[in-house]
């Protein structure tokens, strides 16, 4: 892997803590040090392994996987797609802290 692909790989990797970590301080009203080292702490413990256990995962699978894994990608946009869809839940629905702070 080239420097180019892990800068670009980082950029996305902390686009989505930082969506993340705007939309916890519009819900977390009251946050303290402490829940902002959690949060923190979680996302880069996170993720800093879970590309590695993927990259583990993908040598470790790839012979067996390697004739059909564009069929596991399909299936699992399609269920995500679905389920977004499908998805009863209002717009107007009131947030709710989803880290259950005190």
């Amino acid at each position: 892997m080239d420097i180019i692909t892990i800068i670009v790989i980082s950029i996305g990797l902390s686009m989505d803590a930082f969506a993340v970590s705007v939309t916890n301080g519009f819900i977390i009203k009251k946050i303290q040090f402490k829940h902002a080292f959690r949060i923190a702490f979680s996302f880069g413990l996170f993720q800093a392994f879970m590309p590695i256990l993927g990259w583990a995962a993908g040598l470790t699978l790839k012979e067996y996987i390697e004739s059909f894994d564009h069929w596991i990608a399909f299936g699992l946009l399609l269920f995500i797609g679905l389920k977004m869809i499908l998805s009863k839940e209002s717009d107007n629905s009131e947030s709710q802290n989803c880290l259950h702070f005190p």
